[in-house]
């Protein structure tokens, strides 16, 4: 019933939970389309408006900020640090920010081009230097991880592959996590060189369609097939595929079981952000022992909010979770 599944929810306050991963500014710049230019074959573009929000592991923080009391966000910025005054002043109050700043390297921004009326994106530029760490900060970061991780009940790692978490790093994470939720992202920087082969023995994966194929060079067999290879090589608990349209699956490794869910998006405005927001909230369901079904509800309703506006310019609204799943259960 829904005042259980409310109970339950509030439980998750009281988790100790931390976030590892790149923080993304994500920059869009809305544009009016005015033609083709006069002397070259270029589209020319207009520049209407900017706007900026917090992405990559910092959307995380932010989703998660309504359910958990105390969060702890472990980063990666700039060498000069830059937009650090703007992070702090877009993250909750109840998260704490600690972070490194890379070497020879800028804060990751990634600017988007879009046409103002329909808000389809035309060009993507971003400034980043996705090197991996050098040795005396990958022994920083696993230094710090290694004091930080045992006292947290929950650890959700999103790797962007931006140079953050190292192979070594990544096995401390798995060692030391009391229980780990992974999300390896393939992006246009890292695709065909990332992946979620660094990590192993993880209590919740959560990957798109596209990237357990990449992940598994199979684009041919069937989803399940590819969940159940996939958990079994990785020894991965809980697996949860999204799907689009299509919804999402998830597979629990012991109990050899799927459920599935459909997508609850009537209209998607961006889908920029869906996986971070199902990350978020499925991770804290399973670390408390929600059911398969309903850790795939509660998931696919929090991406469905996260499609509803601009990349991660909202974060996931805990009341107006509650009051759609007490809408569909009545």
């Amino acid at each position: 019933s829904f005042p259980i599944i409310r109970k339950l929810i509030e439980i998750f306050f009281n988790l100790k939970v931390l976030i590892i991963g790149e923080t993304i500014i994500d920059q869009y710049i809305f544009c009016e389309a005015l033609g083709k230019s006069g002397k070259e074959s270029i589209l020319v573009l207009k520049d209407i408006k900017t706007e900026e929000y917090l992405g990559g592991a910092a959307a995380i923080s932010r989703h998660l900020s309504p359910f958990c009391n105390k969060i702890t966000l472990f980063s990666m910025l700039g060498e000069k640090a830059e937009y650090l005054g703007q992070i702090k002043k877009k993250l909750p109050s109840n998260v704490n920010f600690k972070y490194i700043r890379k070497k020879n390297s800028p804060t990751i921004l990634k600017r988007r081009f879009l046409d103002y009326v329909n808000n389809n994106k035309v060009l993507g530029v971003y400034t980043i230097n996705d090197d991996i760490l050098n040795n005396k900060q990958d022994k920083l970061v696993h230094d710090t991880l290694k004091r930080m991780l045992p006292k947290y009940d929950l650890v959700i790692v999103s790797d962007y592959g931006h140079g953050l978490i190292s192979k070594r790093a990544a096995n401390l994470i798995c060692k030391e996590s009391k229980y780990l939720a992974l999300n390896a992202q393939i992006n246009a920087t890292n695709v065909g060189y990332h992946g979620m082969r660094n990590y192993k023995n993880v209590d919740c994966v959560i990957v798109n369609e596209r990237e357990i194929q990449h992940e598994m060079r199979d684009r041919n067999n069937k989803t399940e097939f590819l969940m159940k290879k996939l958990s079994l090589q990785q020894k991965i608990k809980n697996m949860i595929v999204t799907r689009g349209k299509k919804g999402a699956l998830i597979y629990n490794k012991k109990d050899n079981k799927f459920n599935s869910c459909a997508a609850f998006a009537e209209t998607a405005v961006d889908k920029i952000g869906a996986g971070d927001a199902m990350l978020s909230i499925a991770s804290l369901c399973l670390k408390n022992k929600f059911s398969d079904e309903l850790t795939l509800l509660l998931g696919s309703l929090a991406a469905a909010q996260s499609t509803e506006t601009i990349g991660n310019k909202n974060s996931v609204n805990k009341i107006k979770i509650l009051k759609t799943l007490e809408n569909l259960i009545k």
